[in-house]
């Protein structure tokens, strides 16, 4: 059973994080964004270097500049998903206490 507390955490964990869980969101997807355009430059920046655009491409992969952004798009996404599956089990935990509630009114949980 779900008590009125643990519902009102979980009420209040989702209202103190509309607003950060969105900001995560937001940041994700930017850094999701901004893939292409780092990678574009960072292979025009090997105009003057030997080598397929594959082999370029390859080489910005692995440089420090593409390394520092994928780290930051791999925290960016755990940080989402972290908002993402603990305001999941608030609403899970909301949607059990009014389902309890409703069964006690229809006399089906004691």
């Amino acid at each position: 059973m779900i008590d009125l507390e643990r519902r009102d955490k979980a009420l209040q964990y989702l209202i103190d994080t509309d607003e950060r869980a969105a900001r995560a969101k937001s940041y994700m997807m930017g850094l999701a964004h901004k893939e292409k355009t780092i990678l574009g430059q960072l292979v025009l920046d090997q105009r003057s270097l030997d080598g397929t655009v594959g082999e370029k491409e390859g080489r910005a992969r692995n440089s420090e500049e593409y390394t520092e952004w994928r780290g930051k798009y791999e925290n960016a996404v755990a940080d989402y998903e972290i908002y993402r599956n603990r305001r999941n089990t608030a609403e899970l935990i909301i949607e059990l206490w009014r389902s309890e509630n409703a069964n006690k009114r229809q006399g089906n949980i004691t």
